[in-house]
């Protein structure tokens, strides 16, 4: 298939300052904590990094998150798309981000034409899959990546609290108490955010194992700069969920919770407030499957971020069909 000759691969030495000029202009009025974060990584590495960087590099052979391909008229970088070969997990996984075309020049393919290149350069380089993440309101982009028979895997909101709210414990469904975790219920927390959050931890900043009670892991952690508490809930006697909140790893303080669709309401309902008053109401995040507990979490005094939608698509050995990029 013939590419448009706008487009060519990025150059980390040239263009990692225009790239992060362009996704601060697309992208910051919907910015998280950790989009500000990838800016300013994006910046300080072009200042300080620049002339040292390679110009050859590629998504194969750099660990720089930024490689991929770009558009480029009259000497202007309009058009971006990063591609990233996950390293984390199976072989050949692919991941596409900061997909972003200039306002002023919106309407014209390009975002489509930088996605059919990404694609065949998958395919090129022998890749199995790729994943992206478009926000729920961006219906335009939701609809390009269905043009490329890329289908919905799942949906996950990011909620925040604003660092404040209840201090006070909520009126609980009868039975429920929140307590500190214990020993014998690290099996379940496990299982349960294994199936919360486990098919896509590979793009979040959770490692599950962290979590383990113990002298060694709680060493290893300290060492590192984290901190670590965790709670648990039970209704009538019975462990229905349990959770950790997480400080000095990311950008973000997370909170992560596990527990069954059951139990989503009332653990979401009791948990909260009690973090909350145990945190002194310090900011956090909670990243959560999107079909389950919404209610809940604004309920309890939590500020809605977003919600994005995963989307994949297998590449085949085949050729790449024909597909009208305008």
């Amino acid at each position: 298939m013939p590419f448009d000759p706008h487009i060519r691969p990025v150059n980390l030495r040239k263009d990692l300052a225009a790239i992060a000029d362009l996704v601060d202009v697309c992208f910051s009025p919907t910015m998280d904590v950790e989009g500000f974060d990838y800016l300013r990584h994006i910046r300080q590495i072009a200042g300080s990094m620049g002339m040292y960087l390679s110009e050859t590099a590629t998504p194969e052979n750099s660990h720089l998150p930024f490689q991929g391909y770009v558009w480029v008229e009259d000497g202007k970088l309009i058009g971006n798309l990063t591609l990233i070969n996950v390293r984390k997990g199976e072989r050949g996984h692919y991941l596409i981000a900061n997909v972003a075309t200039h306002p002023a020049q919106r309407g014209r393919g390009i975002a489509r034409q930088l996605t059919a290149r990404a694609i065949a350069h998958v395919r090129e380089h022998n890749g199995k899959k790729i994943f992206l993440q478009v926000r729920e309101d961006n219906p335009t982009a939701h609809n390009i990546y269905k043009d490329f028979e890329f289908t919905e895997d799942t949906r996950r909101t990011t909620y925040v609290n604003a660092g404040a709210g209840r201090w006070s414990a909520p009126d609980l469904t009868p039975g429920v108490e929140v307590t500190r975790r214990r020993r014998e219920d690290w099996d379940m927390q496990m299982k349960w955010l294994a199936e919360t959050h486990g098919s896509y931890a590979w793009n979040m900043p959770l490692q599950i194992s962290r979590f383990e009670p113990g002298f060694w892991p709680a060493l290893s952690v300290y060492l590192q700069g984290g901190v670590l508490r965790s709670w648990s809930v039970r209704q009538a006697g019975e462990l229905i969920g349990a959770a950790t909140w997480e400080k000095g790893i990311s950008v973000a303080d997370y909170l992560w919770i596990g527990t069954s669709n059951e139990h989503d309401d009332v653990v979401i309902r009791a948990l909260l407030p009690e973090v909350r008053r145990a945190l002194f109401n310090r900011k956090f995040q909670v990243n959560y499957p999107a079909d389950r507990g919404s209610q809940a979490f604004l309920e309890s005094d939590m500020k809605k971020v977003h919600t994005l939608i995963w989307m994949s698509r297998e590449i085949s050995t085949e050729p790449e069909l024909s597909l009208q990029l305008f």
